[in-house]
């Protein structure tokens, strides 16, 4: 008899469609600085990510113990506080400033497209969260720095002038420009005083790189200065006086055009002051939209290639929706909802294998102003007397 071309099979068959995998929780804080260790061991090579997970790494960018350069007693004043994942890229100093300056900010050689300075810092194996190049505070370093920050969705902390409070107000007024990368850079000013047994004394330092330490104490999405967040420094390049109830302070002049400070506070010692960037924007808000950002990149790559079918389609937005669910359980968001654009999502723009994912969301504000009302009440005055008489 010819063969049934329509049987399959007399049995059972088994086809499994898995969930789509959990998108896991938003990512921890890393850090990338750029910055000099003339004496770092010859064998760490220069202009290339280098991890520094422990102060065991950072004695390698100071094998003569001469505390020369940025990258060591920056990495030494942050992981003496926390434990985090620091990527280093070690340039030469140059002949003079201009010459640090320009190994700084880097380039792509258009030869060989080895990536220097800055431009080197897409090569680290953790995406960094955190960039800066302590003790450089010029605005073209911090030009760099927020255009890197911009294409990394890293936040940039820089340094100020480490002048006068004008000077770092009037800094702070240079920086900016909508979609340059400066609603996102956090300023720091002045430099702060720590303690250095080369020198035997205590010597000024960035005042952005002990600033980090504070950034990687917080999750993402919270101020370095929640809770008067401190630092184990010992006095800072000029006072900026600080008071807690008076508007009129320097502190208060300086925190209004976007630069932070260490000050004395009444929880002991010296406290990060500061929750906005340059432009405005809470950090913590501007540290949630980077880890959003940063999650959906990395989860995405799974889904790609894949047919643009109904079931498809509910099943993602189901998938980011469970996902920010229980971002808002933890209070990392206060509420979201995810849905298909109800206007992008056209015939023209399917045909293309485009489609629009609408996500709503919100982050809290960090408690920068409380304010409390003293009412006299003469109510209660006549409840005492009338419980007397």
């Amino acid at each position: 008899m010819p063969e049934i071309p329509s049987f399959v099979h007399n049995g059972i068959s088994i086809e499994r469609q898995s969930a789509p995998p959990p998108m896991g929780p938003l990512s921890s804080i890393v850090l990338g600085l750029v910055g000099t260790a003339p004496d770092a061991d010859p064998l760490l090579p220069k202009n290339s990510p280098i991890r520094v997970a422990n102060p065991g790494d950072a004695a390698k960018l100071d094998v003569a113990g001469t505390e020369r350069g940025t990258l060591w007693r920056s990495c030494y004043e942050i992981l003496r506080l926390v434990s985090v994942p620091i990527y280093v890229v070690i340039v030469d100093e140059g002949l003079d400033a201009a010459a640090a300056t320009n190994n700084i900010i880097g380039a792509i050689d258009g030869a060989t497209g080895q990536r220097t300075g800055i431009e080197a810092l897409p090569d680290c194996q953790e995406t960094p969260t955190h960039i800066a190049a302590p003790g450089f505070n010029t605005k073209p370093v911090a030009d760099a720095l927020a255009a890197m920050g911009k294409r990394l969705f890293a936040i940039p902390v820089g340094d100020g002038p480490n002048t006068n409070d004008q000077a770092a107000v009037t800094y702070s007024q240079s920086l900016g420009g909508e979609g340059t990368g400066y609603e996102s850079f956090y300023l720091v000013d002045p430099q702060v005083a720590v303690y250095s047994q080369a020198a035997k004394g205590n010597v000024y330092f960035s005042g952005a790189a002990v600033a980090l330490s504070c950034f990687a104490r917080v999750r993402a999405w919270e101020s370095p200065a929640k809770g008067g967040m401190g630092a184990l420094i010992q006095g800072t390049a000029r006072t900026i006086d600080y008071n807690i109830m008076d508007k009129s302070t320097n502190g208060d002049l300086l925190n209004k055009n976007g630069v932070s400070y260490f000050a004395r506070t009444s929880l002991g010692g010296f406290s990060l002051i500061g929750n906005r960037c340059v432009m405005g924007r809470f950090v913590s808000q501007v540290g949630l939209e980077y880890a959003i950002v940063r999650k959906l990149a990395k989860t995405a790559q799974s889904a790609m290639g894949r047919n643009l079918s109904k079931s498809f389609m509910e099943q993602e937005i189901t998938k980011l929706n469970y996902w920010l669910k229980s971002l808002q359980a933890d209070e990392t968001v206060m509420g979201a909802q995810v849905y298909l654009h109800p206007t992008l999502n056209t015939v023209d723009n399917y045909r293309n294998g485009e489609w629009h994912i609408a996500i709503k969301y919100h982050g809290y504000a960090p408690n920068e102003h409380m304010v409390y009302h003293l009412i006299e009440d003469v109510g209660i005055v006549e409840s005492f007397l009338e419980g007397v008489l």
